[in-house]
């Protein structure tokens, strides 16, 4: 089998001849490309004729678009003689750009190439009938803490006998798949092996994944939705952004896979719920009600767990303002206005009013009365409406949180905020800070609880 795939790559919206760089040359509509897919990289190798220039143009016009759009602007097809038959199609219209590269040593034949580095691909192929509707879906390095939780310890199978048998076994309280939706799921190591006959030592590789089963009717979008559920929330309360490295998704009409580059440098941290009184383990969170709010509620939830965790990364004061705006963004409560309680009819009212409009001009000079009266009748709607109770305490207390029981208040955590943000920081405390952080940690956390439908926590208000 050969170690690319061959693609016609078209750019149908890019006209490459408005460009400096030998503006007359002509530029092919479509253009041959090899796509390579490696362990820590995709690549696709764009094929052109040298005195097309077309290397430099397409440099030029990237420096002009948004990298994490450039997937939109291709039209990919297989060539018409590509050997894989059971491949469908290949789609990179999710591609990000990651890098290009166009040296004057990048020929094969007489065709130059430039190279382009991209984050991501998919690929459709005949549906594979005997794993018809289940998926595998492959976490990155960062997802071992996701299903290490879920196994014992890698060793013989009996410690009494020495007879070459090894193996590694699911806890006992974790060997339930978990529902969502048209979908079930749970965390599992893919485990295999690697020897050489040569040599003393055989290796055992363990590949962390989350395994689906499937309703006869799920579509790939739901397939895709539901994997993104489970890695919010397993980000969520590890703390750390997780990823996806394959995903294969067997569906009646194809299997489609995609590949994803893993992040191999990141900031580690770990995490779990104690923060907000919850002692669970990941296995016990997947258990807790969770399904129906967070699927509700799932774009909401994936912008603050995004946020959360960026705040983790990040010095003191921004990751105090990113908490903040945890809170502003999860609160959707509109306050509706309570009226006071007329005991007049409406001609009685408006009697009043003037009486009243004549006693206040008493008090202003005279040149300006007319400026006053428009001021006047502008306010008089507002003045039957009761005053609002503060929108931040107003949306705390409909969370079951009581700002009277916090360690800060929320007048010194609002003027914290206003010095950082208009950049006053002599006048920001710093002890004061991080025992604020401490609270719109616990505050965030719990408000995305929240969102999930999980009520078992407690705040905790003793800061140390």
């Amino acid at each position: 089998m050969s170690e690319f795939h061959c693609l016609e790559i078209e750019f149908p919206d890019v006209d490459f001849s408005q460009y400096y760089v030998k503006p007359e040359t002509e530029i092919k509509k479509i253009h041959h490309a090899h796509l390579y897919t490696h362990q820590d990289e995709i690549e696709i190798r764009i094929f052109y004729e040298d005195h097309s220039y077309f290397g430099e143009k397409l440099a030029t016009w990237i420096s002009s678009v948004d990298a994490k759009k450039f997937g939109s602007f291709l039209k990919v097809d297989l060539t018409k003689n590509h050997t894989n038959e059971r491949l469908q199609k290949i789609d990179l219209s999710e591609a990000k750009l990651s890098g290009l590269s166009n040296a004057s040593n990048y020929y094969k034949g007489d065709e130059k190439y430039v190279i382009v580095k991209i984050d991501t691909v998919k690929f459709y192929w005949n549906p594979n009938e005997e794993n018809k509707n289940s998926a595998e879906f492959y976490l990155d390095d960062k997802g071992f803490r996701v299903v290490q939780a879920f196994y014992g310890i890698f060793g013989p199978k009996t410690f009494f006998k020495n007879d070459g048998k090894f193996e590694i076994n699911r806890m006992k309280d974790s060997t339930n798949f978990y529902k969502l939706g048209k979908s079930s799921f749970r965390p599992e190591f893919n485990v295999y092996s690697k020897d050489n006959k040569k040599e003393r030592s055989a290796s055992i590789i363990k590949e962390p994944k989350i395994q689906f089963k499937y309703q006869n009717d799920i579509t790939e979008k739901e397939s895709i939705f539901y994997g993104d559920v489970v890695l919010m929330l397993a980000s969520f309360y590890h703390h750390i952004k997780i990823n996806y490295t394959l995903r294969r998704i067997h569906l009646s009409e194809s299997t489609i896979t995609i590949k994803n580059i893993e992040q191999k440098n990141f900031f580690d941290t770990s995490g779990s719920l104690w923060g907000f009184q919850i002692h669970w383990n990941f296995n016990k969170f997947l258990q807790s009600s969770w399904q129906k709010e967070t699927i509700k509620n799932f774009e909401l939830i994936s912008k603050a767990v995004t946020l959360f965790n960026q705040s983790h990364l990040v010095d003191n004061s921004s990751a105090f303002l990113i908490r903040y705006n945890i809170i502003e963004i999860c609160d959707k409560q509109k306050q509706s206005n309570q009226k006071f309680t007329l005991l007049l009819n409406k001609n009685q009212r408006k009697e009043k009013q003037k009486e009243a409009l004549a006693k206040l001009l008493e008090t202003i000079k005279t040149e300006e009365h007319e400026a006053f009266k428009e001021r006047w009748g502008n306010i008089q709607a507002l003045l039957q409406n009761k005053p609002m109770k503060n929108q931040l305490v107003s949306f705390l207390e409909s969370q079951n949180l009581d700002p009277k029981t916090f360690p800060i208040g929320i007048r010194e955590l609002k003027e914290l905020r206003n010095n950082i943000t208009h950049g006053s920081i002599d006048k920001v405390d710093i002890e004061q800070l991080k025992k604020a952080n401490i609270l719109l940690y616990r505050i965030s956390g719990i408000l995305i609880l929240n969102l999930m439908g999980i009520n078992e926590w407690k705040l905790n208000t003793e800061i140390k």
